[in-house]
């Protein structure tokens, strides 16, 4: 959902309140650590090192967890609306496709993506393990972060396929052994012609063993009010529809325009949507939790395993409509056009659309994560396995369909050649459904020279098996 900052208002409070044990913290996991060693240093893991973000010789933007937070950063339209070279081409939440320095793959449409959409090349990583999809990017929910890096340009050679154009990678923050902290967030705000919107959101950590082992977890709600009006409308076929047109007398010139109408079946049913119509269709929510276990093995070895369970619940739709998908077509009608036999219905206000059917995007995926970290002699030694399962559940109206050439194949009867009963057609009224499941194993070994070396080497195995389910229906 977009909360432009211009037309909405929002208010925070926030509680906090942390006990820290006299001994310092203990440094989080190997690659995924980072501190802030001096005024405007980042530390970042882009070249699977810990380095200072200007040692390294590429392009890269690093989000630190204060600018996410001082800038209310939550989804990855927040973060591309802060970052340059970066952009998105998106059907609604859970629904993008991700640009950077305007590379990125193209998309047929949002139907049946998951089985013909080509595979990103962004990819989109989730500490160790990348998590994208043909057309749906995991929408990443940025809290308890310790930041988010953007890399450009290719980097397929240490974030595999689907970085030929760059990666964005989320990393969390850690569990922090000796030291106990708790942290609740709280906001409100409200959006110009839509329903309020509030997020809290909790972070604990807890020393379990002294030294030896801690425990992270972060619970959130985001709940984000529509702002969509699915206008009143009634949907009457016309002879002007291209189906009606082509298949019962009437005139379709060389480049495929209607110059005379057909005949509308005597019968042919005219419907409302005055039992889904209503204001501010399109709300939102967010919700989750995350938790992680550090465990210091010994001096040279650390491991750490991180559960992360997320639910995105979009109704209703995030584009709008310049007219309604019924009302009159024809001569009359308000967009009407006989040189290019253009039609349309009645002229719809901003943020508007006519539906006649339910829509919705359930999208939730869990993903467990291992980390083992540590050293053999001076090459240093990391291992990182994830299992990640997605299941997206999608509705939308497809009732405009009747208006095109192929609607009619589906809703009408009577016109073949070879078959005489009267023509019929049908309830416009129709729906396409997406089901798609995403099962995402992989394990990674890596090898790295000590990085006080003048010549460094890393050495890297990896595995991956990726396999995508998807069921695309037109009802």
């Amino acid at each position: 959902m977009k909360r432009n900052p211009k037309i909405s208002a929002a208010v925070a409070a926030v509680l906090a309140a942390s006990a820290t044990a006299a001994r310092a913290a203990e440094p989080t996991t190997g690659e995924a650590a980072t501190e802030t060693t001096g005024i405007g240093e980042v530390v970042v893991t882009a070249q699977r090192r810990v380095e200072n973000a200007q040692d390294v010789p590429i392009t890269i933007q690093a989000l630190t967890s204060e600018t996410l937070s001082q800038m209310k950063i939550q989804t990855f339209e927040d973060v591309a609306r802060f970052l340059p070279n970066v952009t998105q081409g998106t059907y609604g939440p859970g629904q993008n496709l991700i640009y950077i320095r305007g590379l990125g793959t193209g998309a047929l449409g949002v139907q049946g993506e998951g089985s013909v959409g080509i595979f990103p090349n962004v990819a989109v990583y989730l500490d160790e393990q990348s998590a994208q999809l043909p057309s749906r990017n995991l929408d990443i929910y940025a809290v308890d972060l310790e930041r988010i890096e953007v890399l450009e340009g290719p980097q397929g050679t240490l974030f595999g396929a689907g970085a030929q154009a760059g990666v964005v990678r989320y990393i969390t923050n850690k569990p922090k052994l000796n030291t106990t902290e708790a942290n609740v967030n709280a906001q409100y705000g409200t959006t110009a012609g839509g329903d309020p919107n509030t997020e809290v959101d909790a972070t604990i950590n807890l020393p379990l063993i002294e030294d030896t082992l801690a425990v992270r977890a972060v619970i959130f709600n985001d709940a984000r009010g529509g702002y969509i009006d699915n206008v009143p409308a009634t949907f009457t076929r016309s002879g002007w529809d291209l189906g009606l047109a082509t298949n019962n007398g009437g005139t379709i010139n060389p480049v495929g325009k209607v110059t005379a109408p057909g005949a509308v079946p005597a019968d042919a049913p005219t419907i409302n949507n005055y039992n889904v119509a209503a204001n501010n269709i399109n709300p939102i929510n967010y919700h989750g939790i995350r938790a992680s276990l550090l465990w210091k093995i010994s001096d040279k070895w650390e491991a750490l395993l991180t559960q992360t369970y997320q639910n995105m619940d979009a109704e209703g739709v995030f584009y709008s409509m310049p007219s309604t998908g019924g009302g009159q077509y024809g001569p009359d009608s308000a967009f009407f056009d006989p040189q290019h036999g253009k039609t349309g219905g009645i002229p719809l206000p901003e943020n508007s659309v006519s539906l006649f059917t339910p829509s919705y995007n359930k999208d939730k995926f869990t993903n467990t994560a291992w980390t083992f970290d540590g050293s053999l002699g001076p090459i240093k030694t990391v291992y990182a396995g994830a299992y990640l399962v997605r299941n997206v559940e999608q509705q939308t109206d497809y009732t405009n369909y009747a208006r095109g050439l192929w609607g009619y194949y589906y809703q009408c009867t009577g016109f073949s050649k070879s078959f005489d009963p009267p023509s019929k057609c049908y309830s416009p009224a129709t729906t396409w459904t997406d089901t798609e499941r995403l099962v995402h194993q992989s394990h990674e070994i890596r090898f790295s020279t000590p990085d006080d070396l003048r010549i460094r080497g890393l050495l890297g195995l990896y595995y991956e098996k990726y396999s995508i389910y998807d069921d695309t229906e037109w009802q």
